[in-house]
């Protein structure tokens, strides 16, 4: 079991985006990052994507892409902001040309921070920022 906040066993599921547009939104991740689709809502309004099969419990993380009427009953529209997708990948110059190929926006052009860490950014079509990330090189 995973490690519990003051007894109660939690884990990190994943992030959930709310748009207007399943379907754009799914293909967009699938083309730009390689992931595919674990598990579908019947109606097409959820969909989880992630890069094996869905399970239940502790697992590795996943993005879900549901229609924001999905949560109507407790949330209002708002902005794609305070908060981003972070993706991790062998090669970051790679996976950013793919991205932007697919239809990101760049936000960042892929660089190296000085501890070694290739990254780069991009902007999907909802407006949420999508950091990719290398693996830390040390000097």
């Amino acid at each position: 079991m995973a490690a519990g906040i003051r007894g109660v066993d939690m884990h990190f599921g994943g992030l959930a985006l709310l748009v207007d547009d399943v379907d754009a939104t799914v293909a967009f991740y699938e083309a730009a990052f390689g992931l595919g689709q674990v598990f579908a809502d019947g109606d097409g309004s959820f969909v989880v994507l992630g890069r094996g099969g869905w399970s239940q419990g502790p697992s590795t993380p996943y993005l879900s892409v549901e229609h924001r009427r999905k949560i109507d009953d407790y949330s209002e529209p708002r902005p794609a902001d305070g908060f981003r997708v972070l993706l991790e990948a062998d090669d970051v110059d790679e996976a950013y040309r793919r991205a932007v190929d697919a239809g990101a926006r760049s936000a960042l052009a892929p660089t190296t921070r000085p501890w070694g860490q290739r990254v780069a950014a991009v902007i999907d079509l909802n407006d949420a920022i999508v950091e990719i990330n290398g693996p830390v090189v040390p000097d």
